[in-house]
């Protein structure tokens, strides 16, 4: 009997399963939050902040906010239940050209500057550990490279071992966080404070300036809405989603404020701006004969992070793939092991064309201010299923409208404030590209459904190879 006969004859068997409890999906919005942006994001917040006392409320505010936006993406997860994410929220509160939009930009380009920026953490700190000569930034790329392709056979292999995994590497990053806060809170006690009694001396107050700094701090936090792309792999949905980001946003607020409050009692102001390793600067002032731990929390940590992204991002391709927004062989599911074989495939393939130019500044910036606008629509969709759609749909999960409408207006202003107050075209170029690009892939392939040439045929050789297929209609539906 033929692949193609066998898989169409165990069709509707062939599910992502629910793997994941409460335990493992809190442990998952934790390892997804707390990445490698708590290690490199201070230097952009009190570069574009210019003073303790703002760099210190910048933290604090953006914690605020990722709580915020965690309680919209909770109610939307309990009561949708479909994978996806942003991309389904979008899509059915805004239509399918905006979720096409959306989806389209996070497989080609959002999800690998996510994972880029992780994996040069990562690197970056594992050649910290080695007698190198000078900054090998080959080697660093090569190391990247070589971790993500690990991470993502983990993740094609099992789901159950990537979540397990999950558990690992937040428990190990979590302690190393809570290493350096405690390292911070004694230095304190015994007078030391670098930098904690200039205020707000030097404050910046421009308004660009001020975005690019919550850009910076929002990229520490970001992660909480990942949950919400494994709604389907999730046992009790309902109850879990909004339990597990409630504990980790709220968790990892606390601990990041007080990690900063660490840096800067520590280290000066130049010493700050100066590092590409904060964490392992920290380490070598404070703990000095076994600072050698940090480097290695920051590489759990990081490695940790990855997976995460992996884990999520690769749903929102499958979702989008699955609803017929891009090409169906990125829903392909591998037959033996339940994973989604295609999404991660192409995850994996642009993530390593895009890791040879990389820049980490520049990536953070670019990825601050495409999640600003797609996090404002995701929001204005709260709104339209609240007082349209969706008004009486069951909602375990309940917000007050007040907060869907904060979060819009903010990530509004996080969007228009480096074009409008400080014009910076290189943000007009990535927007006018993101669209126009989107756009033009659109009207033929998914508007028309312009098939391919030879598409097919290409296909069914990868499924005969790679033992994959259609995964099963979904039986979510909002």
């Amino acid at each position: 009997m033929s692949i193609n006969k066998e898989v169409h004859i165990e069709q509707e068997k062939v599910v992502l399963r629910k793997e994941l409890g409460f335990v493992s999906a809190a442990s998952f919005v934790v390892g997804s939050i707390i990445g490698s942006g708590i290690f490199i994001s201070p230097k952009g917040v009190l570069q574009n902040t210019g003073s303790v006392g703002l760099c210190l409320v910048v933290w604090a505010v953006a914690g605020l906010i990722s709580l915020g936006s965690a309680l919209c993406y909770a109610e939307m997860g309990a009561m949708i239940g479909i994978s996806g994410g942003q991309y389904t929220y979008i899509r059915l509160g805004l239509g399918n050209f905006l979720g096409f939009i959306f989806a389209a930009q996070k497989t080609l380009l959002r999800n690998s500057i996510s994972q880029i920026i992780m994996l040069l953490t990562f690197a970056k700190y594992t050649v910290s550990l080695l007698p190198t000569c000078g900054s090998p930034l080959l080697l660093e790329k090569l190391i990247a490279a070589l971790t993500l392709v690990g991470i993502v056979l983990i993740n094609m292999y099992s789901s159950r071992i990537a979540a397990r995994l999950t558990v690992v590497t937040t428990a190990g990053k979590t302690s190393a966080l809570i290493v350096i806060c405690v390292g911070g809170v004694v230095s304190i006690i015994k007078g030391v404070n670098s930098e904690l009694s200039s205020g707000f001396s030097g404050t910046r107050s421009d308004p660009s300036s001020i975005a690019l700094a919550f850009y910076s701090a929002l990229w520490a936090y970001g992660g909480a809405a990942n949950l919400t792309c494994l709604v389907e792999e999730i046992k009790s949905p309902g109850k879990n989603v909004p339990r597990s980001i409630m504990t980790g946003c709220l968790f990892t607020l606390a601990i990041y404020v007080m990690t900063n409050v660490s840096y800067l009692a520590v280290m000066t102001r130049s010493e700050l701006l100066q590092s590409n390793a904060v964490a392992a600067l920290f380490a070598d002032k404070v703990l000095q004969n076994i600072s050698i731990l940090i480097p290695v929390a920051v590489m759990v940590s990081t490695f940790g992070s990855t997976n995460n992204n992996v884990l999520s991002t690769s749903r929102i391709t499958f979702t989008a793939a699955r609803d017929g927004n891009l090409p169906d062989f990125l829903s392909y599911i591998q037959i033996s092991q339940l994973t989604p074989f295609g999404a991660m495939t192409i995850t994996v393939s642009l993530s390593l064309l895009y890791l040879l130019p990389a820049d980490l500044g520049q990536f953070i910036s670019l990825a601050g201010f495409l999640d600003a606008f797609f996090d404002a629509c995701t929001f204005v969709a709260l709104i339209r299923f609240r007082l349209q759609t969706m008004k009486d749909a069951h909602r375990p999960v309940k917000i007050p409208l007040l907060i869907p409408i904060l979060m819009s207006l903010v990530k509004i202003y996080l969007f228009v404030a480096p074009i409008i107050f400080k014009p910076r075209l290189e943000y007009v170029y990535v927007a006018a590209s993101v669209f126009t690009g989107a756009t033009l892939l659109y009207i033929p392939f998914v508007r028309f459904g312009l098939k391919v040439p030879f598409y097919d045929n290409i296909v069914t050789c990868l499924q005969l190879i790679f033992e994959v297929c259609p995964p099963a209609k979904s039986e979510h539906k909002p």
